[in-house]
């Protein structure tokens, strides 16, 4: 049973008190094949989270390169695997864009079997510049950061700062809090761009779940409690 199925579900069932869940949109930054897009629509369908919009960034194409921290694990280093993420080859599909088109379309089912309306979007590319692109952005009802790696999670973190996407009773729940050796002290990886956002826009946050204990394998499940 993955992370999510077990701590996620109890997070959205218990902390979870939006009034009006259609007011937000659901992220996640990591998409890969869309099997966990499909657990987390399946939680929040269970529980009666009908968001607006639940949006997926990813490559598809592989790993981007880690430039401002060591790359941690060998699976990350597109120079030793370059194709370890590859969905485009996995599938044997032409783009990126056909492989977010399969799993937008996969995840939008979900919802129609269940007659719900959320709507789903899942874009193909670098999050750097395909988040700054989408229009009518609502604040965050869950957040989940799957990028592995420092750099695009901090920039996603921080553009969603930026542009009060992140606010009071937003869930966030990282996939690989774990996946660098000083997340105990949250000094690189995930962890460290969670530090950072924390530190430099001064928000609240309490942690609800941790899954794992050692490196590599911790996923950690948090809530916001207070953004200044």
């Amino acid at each position: 049973m993955s992370w999510r199925v077990s701590l996620l579900d109890i997070a959205i069932n218990d902390y979870c008190e939006f009034d009006n869940p259609q007011d937000f949109d659901v992220y996640q930054y990591g998409v890969f094949n869309g099997g966990s897009m499909k657990e987390i629509a399946n939680i929040l369908s269970k529980h009666k989270k009908e968001v607006s919009t639940f949006r997926g960034f990813d490559v598809f194409t592989g790993m981007p390169k880690e430039t401002a921290e060591p790359i941690w694990q060998e699976s990350w280093n597109p120079d030793i695997l370059p194709d370890e993420f590859n969905v485009v080859k996995y599938w044997g599909l032409k783009t990126p864009e056909e492989c977010a088109e399969r799993v937008q379309t996969q995840v939008q089912d979900i919802y129609t079997s269940k007659q719900k309306e959320t709507n789903v979007s899942v874009v193909a590319g670098l999050v750097e510049e395909t988040l700054p692109a989408q229009e009518n952005l609502k604040p965050a009802l869950y957040v989940d950061f799957d990028l592995d790696i420092y750099s695009p999670t901090k920039f996603a973190f921080n553009y969603m700062m930026e542009n009060n996407l992140i606010v009071p009773g937003t869930i966030i729940g990282y996939d690989d809090w774990g996946g660098t050796p000083g997340f105990e002290e949250m000094k690189d990886g995930e962890s460290r761009a969670h530090r950072e956002i924390i530190e430099e826009y001064g928000i609240g946050m309490q942690k609800l779940y941790q899954h794992g204990s050692t490196y590599p394998h911790v996923q950690t499940v948090w809530i916001v409690t207070e953004v200044k």
